[in-house]
């Protein structure tokens, strides 16, 4: 009897134990579901707290490669990034950024960029930065409509900033360029001035009456005439002698004044 007691009270102590065992796995698993992940945050990763080249950093870079490649007619650069949009990662340190010069400068509008990467001087990587480029000039535009022939005067011009649909376009920068010239075609008002459009003042107009001065062999003659066209001075121009009805060939000497030598 004493040892059937004996090997129940064993039997049941091991019960207990197994019965413990479990409830504890049980319970540790279950605080290992509960308990959540550990979260990594950017900023704790090195790379993308503390060395990843920003595309707003790329932009600048090209910006200030353009800025000395176009100074001069172009008086300001604007610069859209379209590629990269996402942030580059680098080994650690201080980056600096520069664009590599091209073989032909390429003007505005969409252009591809290379921009180097380094460190102390030594090359990293080289990035390609894909960006719209705009310029804009400060240049000469009527503040009235300025009629073919007309000779323009200070109080006729103004200056404005355009955008530039290209580094071809030969407007006019400076008005003294323009003052006492007159329009090769109608001068629309604030719309920038070309240099093909204007030309030098005629001295002498169609239909104008001039002085018709004659000289050689120590003879000095003048008499009076109708031009048959303009002309610049400088420039040779028909006239019609009022006396004899006859034409001449007279160069334009000053306003108003022909010259014939015989």
């Amino acid at each position: 009897m004493t040892g059937a007691r004996v090997s129940k009270k064993c039997v049941c102590v091991a019960g207990i134990v197994t019965a413990v065992l479990v409830a504890t796995t049980v319970e540790a698993k279950a605080e290992r579901i509960m308990t959540p992940a550990p979260v990594v945050r950017a900023a704790d990763h090195p790379l993308r707290s503390r060395h990843m080249v920003q595309p707003e950093q790329l932009r600048r870079a090209v910006l200030r490669y353009l800025e000395g490649e176009l100074s001069g007619f172009v008086r300001e650069v604007q610069v859209t990034l379209i590629e990269p949009q996402d942030p580059i990662p680098t080994s650690g340190g201080r980056i600096d950024m520069a664009v590599i010069p091209g073989m032909r400068e390429e003007g505005l509008g969409r252009r591809m960029f290379h921009v180097q990467l380094s460190r102390n001087g030594r090359p990293l990587d080289t990035v390609e930065v894909l960006s719209d480029v705009a310029g804009f000039a400060d240049v000469v535009v009527p503040s009235r409509l300025i009629k073919t022939d007309e000779v323009i005067d200070r109080e006729d011009l103004t200056v404005t900033r355009v955008k530039l649909l290209d580094l071809k376009q030969q407007f006019v920068t400076d008005p003294n360029e323009v003052i006492g010239k007159s329009a090769v075609r109608p001068l629309q008002s604030q719309l920038p001035i070309r240099l093909a459009s204007v030309k030098k003042p005629y001295a002498v107009r169609k239909g104008d009456r001039v002085t018709i001065e004659a000289k050689g062999r120590g003879l000095s003659i003048q008499t009076v005439g109708i031009t048959k066209s303009g002309a610049e001075l400088g420039q040779t121009v028909t006239v019609t002698n009022s006396d004899s009805g006859k034409e001449l060939r007279a160069k334009v000497i000053g306003p108003g004044v022909v010259r014939v030598d015989f």
